[in-house]
């Protein structure tokens, strides 16, 4: 039991985890993803339909993935006719690092064999993950598996689960916010506030956007409330009114590189990424 739960101690850690610079991001992500061209490079065999299977990664100067997935009926594809390629391109932002699971898989069945499967899915499930099959388009989806058969030899033990890492650090690395300083700052803030959000433990933060620069929030709560910027204060607040009164506590933004408001009552609001904040030290992630 102790085991497991640093197991998932240290998975849960990047996604909570930020950076100091995006500089430091950068060499986060090429390192990710240069791990992943590596990792995700191999061959395996499919004995129910008697067929290999060929993947291959490939991250771009825009962080733009390239998963290719090549069957036939021989390991060699070099010279063989008799060959399929799907192709998924994606951006790595676009996935969301919340949704990534590991799945043991009793029975191959085609592509995904005996072993293990990752499953990636987008924000939102929106069809960002765009397919090709021969050159061909194809539908555009939501989801992507990938499939780690037990057979699969590496000086790695837990193959899935650091490919899972991997990801996860290269996602988040991807889409790090930080502070401009300037009024673009204020746009940043109510656009990633808008939505409908969720902690860990189940706690929400649902807005939506009444008018300009004012979200009316949800928390789950009888307190009917408001969070917004006063452009003649240049201030954000919360507005909160209940059967105890109307309480407004306004919120400056804090000197550094990272998005931050908060007032001396310790109400703090960290913008992390485009799908999530930190409010008084609790995670929220986009739902």
């Amino acid at each position: 039991m102790i085991q497991k739960i640093k197991l998932f101690i240290f998975f849960l850690i990047p996604l909570l985890a930020s950076s100091q610079s995006p500089e430091e991001d950068e060499v986060k992500l090429k390192s990710a993803l240069g791990w992943l061209e590596i990792k995700l490079d191999y061959l395996y065999y499919e004995n129910t339909s008697e067929r290999w299977w060929n993947n291959t990664f490939y991250a771009n100067e825009n962080n733009e993935i390239t998963i290719k997935h090549i069957v036939s009926d021989r390991p060699n594809t070099a010279n063989i006719r008799d060959k399929t390629y799907t192709i998924r391109k994606f951006r790595i932002q676009d996935i969301n690092p919340k949704s990534l699971k590991i799945t043991d898989v009793k029975e191959s069945r085609g592509r995904v064999v005996k072993g293990q499967m990752l499953e990636l899915r987008t924000y939102g499930f929106q069809d960002l993950i765009h397919k090709s099959i021969n050159n061909r388009r194809a539908s555009s989806t939501s989801f992507l598996f990938l499939s780690f058969p037990e057979t699969l030899v590496d000086s790695l033990s837990n193959y899935a689960e650091v490919v899972k890492s991997k990801f996860e650090d290269a996602i988040v690395a991807s889409i790090q916010i930080y502070a401009n300083n300037d009024e673009s700052d204020i746009n940043t803030i109510m656009k990633v506030l808008t939505g409908d959000y969720k902690t860990t433990n189940g706690m929400i933060w649902n807005a939506e956007l009444v008018e300009a620069n004012v979200l009316k929030v949800d928390r789950g709560s009888k307190i009917i409330e408001y969070f917004g910027y006063d452009p003649s204060l240049q201030m954000f607040y919360l507005l909160s009114i209940s059967g105890q009164g109307v309480k407004k506590q306004s919120l400056s933004p804090e000197k550094g590189t990272r998005l931050k408001i908060s007032n001396s009552n310790g109400l703090t609001i960290l913008i992390d990424t485009p799908h999530s904040f930190m409010l008084n030290g609790k995670a929220y992630f986009r739902q």
